[in-house]
Protein backbone atom coordinates (compact mmCIF):
# COMPACT_ATOMS: atom_id res chain seq x y z
CA UNK A 1 0.00 0.00 0.00
CA UNK A 2 1.17 3.37 -0.84
CA UNK A 3 1.71 4.95 3.17
CA UNK A 4 1.99 8.32 1.87
CA UNK A 5 -1.51 8.53 0.95
CA UNK A 6 -2.35 7.24 4.31
CA UNK A 7 -0.26 10.05 5.72
CA UNK A 8 -1.64 13.01 3.25
CA UNK A 9 -4.94 11.48 3.80
CA UNK A 10 -4.53 11.78 8.06
CA UNK A 11 -2.47 15.20 7.30
CA UNK A 12 -5.61 16.86 5.55
CA UNK A 13 -8.37 15.23 7.01
CA UNK A 14 -7.33 14.99 10.79
CA UNK A 15 -6.89 19.02 12.14
CA UNK A 16 -6.02 17.90 15.75
CA UNK A 17 -2.51 16.23 14.66
CA UNK A 18 -1.90 19.54 13.33
CA UNK A 19 0.15 17.70 10.52
CA UNK A 20 2.15 15.89 12.76
CA UNK A 21 1.87 12.66 10.53
CA UNK A 22 4.58 11.24 9.64
CA UNK A 23 6.15 7.59 8.37
CA UNK A 24 8.23 4.78 10.38
CA UNK A 25 9.77 1.32 9.57
CA UNK A 26 8.50 -0.41 12.55
CA UNK A 27 7.35 1.05 15.87
CA UNK A 28 10.84 0.29 17.89
CA UNK A 29 12.29 3.11 16.74
CA UNK A 30 10.16 5.79 17.49
CA UNK A 31 10.42 6.24 21.42
CA UNK A 32 14.24 7.04 20.59
CA UNK A 33 13.92 8.60 17.06
CA UNK A 34 10.31 10.46 17.15
CA UNK A 35 10.95 14.12 17.92
CA UNK A 36 6.65 15.29 16.63
CA UNK A 37 5.08 17.40 18.93
CA UNK A 38 1.62 15.36 20.64
CA UNK A 39 -0.50 14.53 19.56
CA UNK A 40 0.72 13.03 16.31
CA UNK A 41 0.72 9.56 14.30
CA UNK A 42 2.93 7.57 12.81
CA UNK A 43 1.77 5.00 9.77
CA UNK A 44 3.93 1.85 9.87
CA UNK A 45 3.59 -1.10 7.42
CA UNK A 46 2.48 -4.48 8.72
CA UNK A 47 2.03 -7.69 7.26
CA UNK A 48 0.56 -8.78 4.31
CA UNK A 49 -1.68 -11.87 4.26
CA UNK A 50 -2.22 -13.57 0.50
CA UNK A 51 -5.42 -15.93 -0.63
CA UNK A 52 -4.89 -19.04 -2.40
CA UNK A 53 -4.19 -18.33 -5.96
CA UNK A 54 -7.70 -19.26 -7.57
CA UNK A 55 -6.93 -19.52 -11.84
CA UNK A 56 -6.16 -22.83 -13.24
CA UNK A 57 -5.06 -21.03 -16.47
CA UNK A 58 -4.50 -17.55 -15.41
CA UNK A 59 -4.05 -15.58 -12.30
CA UNK A 60 -6.07 -14.30 -9.52
CA UNK A 61 -5.20 -13.74 -6.23
CA UNK A 62 -6.81 -11.79 -3.32
CA UNK A 63 -4.20 -10.01 -1.02
CA UNK A 64 -5.23 -8.70 2.39
CA UNK A 65 -2.31 -5.74 3.44
CA UNK A 66 -2.32 -4.39 6.97
CA UNK A 67 -0.91 -1.07 8.07
CA UNK A 68 -1.25 0.37 11.95
CA UNK A 69 -1.44 4.07 12.38
CA UNK A 70 0.45 4.44 16.08
CA UNK A 71 -0.96 7.59 17.98
CA UNK A 72 1.30 9.49 20.28
CA UNK A 73 -0.87 11.01 23.41
CA UNK A 74 1.02 13.35 26.12
CA UNK A 75 0.87 11.21 29.30
CA UNK A 76 2.17 13.97 31.72
CA UNK A 77 -0.74 15.50 33.47
CA UNK A 78 -1.05 11.66 34.57
CA UNK A 79 1.49 9.20 35.53
CA UNK A 80 -0.83 6.30 35.79
CA UNK A 81 -2.37 6.84 32.11
CA UNK A 82 -6.34 6.80 32.72
CA UNK A 83 -6.84 10.52 31.36
CA UNK A 84 -4.45 9.28 27.87
CA UNK A 85 -6.10 6.42 28.11
CA UNK A 86 -9.41 8.10 27.93
CA UNK A 87 -7.71 9.59 24.88
CA UNK A 88 -7.28 6.81 23.05
CA UNK A 89 -11.63 6.54 22.98
CA UNK A 90 -11.98 9.62 21.20
CA UNK A 91 -9.22 8.94 18.94
CA UNK A 92 -10.43 5.87 17.45
CA UNK A 93 -13.92 7.51 16.40
CA UNK A 94 -11.73 10.04 14.86
CA UNK A 95 -9.55 7.56 13.09
CA UNK A 96 -12.41 5.50 11.94
CA UNK A 97 -14.01 8.78 10.27
CA UNK A 98 -11.04 9.36 8.56
CA UNK A 99 -9.87 5.74 7.68
CA UNK A 100 -13.00 3.03 7.81
CA UNK A 101 -14.59 2.81 4.67
CA UNK A 102 -11.95 4.95 2.39
CA UNK A 103 -10.48 3.73 -0.58
CA UNK A 104 -6.49 4.26 -0.12
CA UNK A 105 -6.19 3.81 -4.31
CA UNK A 106 -7.85 2.43 -7.33
CA UNK A 107 -6.65 -0.98 -6.63
CA UNK A 108 -7.70 -1.23 -3.60
CA UNK A 109 -11.14 -2.20 -1.54
CA UNK A 110 -11.93 -0.13 1.68
CA UNK A 111 -10.09 0.09 4.55
CA UNK A 112 -11.31 -1.53 7.77
CA UNK A 113 -10.74 -1.75 11.35
CA UNK A 114 -8.87 -4.45 12.17
CA UNK A 115 -8.34 -3.90 15.71
CA UNK A 116 -5.84 -2.43 18.55
CA UNK A 117 -3.31 -2.66 21.05
CA UNK A 118 -1.20 -0.54 23.52
CA UNK A 119 2.33 -0.56 22.65
CA UNK A 120 3.79 1.59 25.72
CA UNK A 121 3.49 4.22 28.67
CA UNK A 122 6.15 6.51 30.39
CA UNK A 123 5.68 9.45 32.59
CA UNK A 124 5.58 11.36 29.41
CA UNK A 125 3.62 10.03 26.28
CA UNK A 126 1.51 7.31 25.79
CA UNK A 127 1.33 4.82 22.40
CA UNK A 128 -1.43 3.14 20.88
CA UNK A 129 -1.69 1.10 17.90
CA UNK A 130 -4.48 1.11 15.57
CA UNK A 131 -4.62 -1.60 13.36
CA UNK A 132 -6.16 -1.61 9.46
CA UNK A 133 -6.36 -3.33 6.14
CA UNK A 134 -7.44 -3.35 2.90
CA UNK A 135 -7.59 -5.47 0.36
CA UNK A 136 -6.05 -5.63 -3.38
CA UNK A 137 -6.22 -8.23 -6.57
CA UNK A 138 -3.11 -9.69 -8.03
CA UNK A 139 -4.12 -10.74 -11.76
CA UNK A 140 -2.69 -12.01 -14.96
CA UNK A 141 -1.69 -8.87 -16.22
CA UNK A 142 0.18 -8.12 -13.06
CA UNK A 143 2.84 -11.39 -13.22
CA UNK A 144 5.31 -13.26 -15.11
CA UNK A 145 2.87 -15.18 -17.01
CA UNK A 146 1.28 -12.32 -18.99
CA UNK A 147 5.33 -11.06 -19.69
CA UNK A 148 5.40 -14.32 -20.98
CA UNK A 149 2.91 -14.60 -23.42
CA UNK A 150 3.44 -11.00 -25.05
CA UNK A 151 6.53 -12.03 -25.29
CA UNK A 152 5.46 -14.70 -27.79
CA UNK A 153 5.91 -13.86 -31.97
CA UNK A 154 2.19 -13.53 -32.99
CA UNK A 155 -0.12 -16.38 -33.81
CA UNK A 156 -0.41 -16.72 -37.56
CA UNK A 157 -2.17 -20.23 -38.36
CA UNK A 158 -2.38 -23.68 -37.85
CA UNK A 159 -1.28 -26.57 -39.72
CA UNK A 160 -3.89 -29.42 -39.81
CA UNK A 161 -2.89 -32.96 -39.91
CA UNK A 162 -5.26 -35.99 -39.13
CA UNK A 163 -5.16 -39.45 -38.49
CA UNK A 164 -8.20 -41.05 -38.07
CA UNK A 165 -9.07 -43.33 -35.40
CA UNK A 166 -10.90 -46.08 -37.57
CA UNK A 167 -10.13 -46.27 -41.10
CA UNK A 168 -8.92 -49.47 -43.10
CA UNK A 169 -5.76 -49.55 -44.42
CA UNK A 170 -5.03 -51.76 -46.87
CA UNK A 171 -1.44 -51.14 -47.39
CA UNK A 172 -1.32 -52.64 -43.58
CA UNK A 173 -0.51 -56.15 -42.55
CA UNK A 174 -3.51 -57.70 -41.16
CA UNK A 175 -2.75 -58.43 -37.63
CA UNK A 176 0.09 -58.75 -35.79
CA UNK A 177 -2.14 -61.58 -34.28
CA UNK A 178 -3.74 -63.24 -37.15
CA UNK A 179 -6.01 -65.11 -34.49
CA UNK A 180 -7.51 -62.16 -33.29
CA UNK A 181 -11.18 -63.11 -33.93
CA UNK A 182 -11.50 -59.07 -33.83
CA UNK A 183 -8.81 -58.44 -36.66
CA UNK A 184 -10.06 -55.96 -38.47
CA UNK A 185 -10.50 -57.24 -42.00
CA UNK A 186 -9.02 -54.23 -44.28
CA UNK A 187 -5.99 -54.06 -42.43
CA UNK A 188 -5.30 -53.29 -38.66
CA UNK A 189 -7.50 -50.46 -37.70
CA UNK A 190 -5.88 -46.79 -37.35
CA UNK A 191 -4.73 -44.50 -35.79
CA UNK A 192 -1.25 -45.97 -37.84
CA UNK A 193 0.87 -42.96 -37.94
CA UNK A 194 -0.05 -41.97 -40.78
CA UNK A 195 -2.30 -38.57 -41.70
CA UNK A 196 -5.29 -39.25 -44.16
CA UNK A 197 -6.16 -35.55 -44.21
CA UNK A 198 -4.70 -31.85 -43.19
CA UNK A 199 -5.48 -28.51 -43.64
CA UNK A 200 -3.43 -25.34 -43.49
CA UNK A 201 -5.70 -22.37 -41.44
CA UNK A 202 -3.70 -18.62 -42.19
CA UNK A 203 -5.02 -15.89 -39.20
CA UNK A 204 -5.65 -12.40 -40.08
CA UNK A 205 -3.45 -10.28 -38.39
CA UNK A 206 -5.02 -6.88 -36.74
Amino acid sequence: MNLNAVIQHLRERVPLFGQRVAGAAKFGILPETANLLVPAAYVIPLDENPDQQQSSNGYQQTVEDRFAVVVVLSNVADERGQSASMGVHDMRKILFSALAGWEPGDDYDQIEYDGGSLLSIDRARLYYQFEFKAEYDISYEDTWKWVRDNELPPFEGVNLKVDAIDPADPNHPKTDFPDDPNAYEGGSPGPDGRAETGATIDLQQT
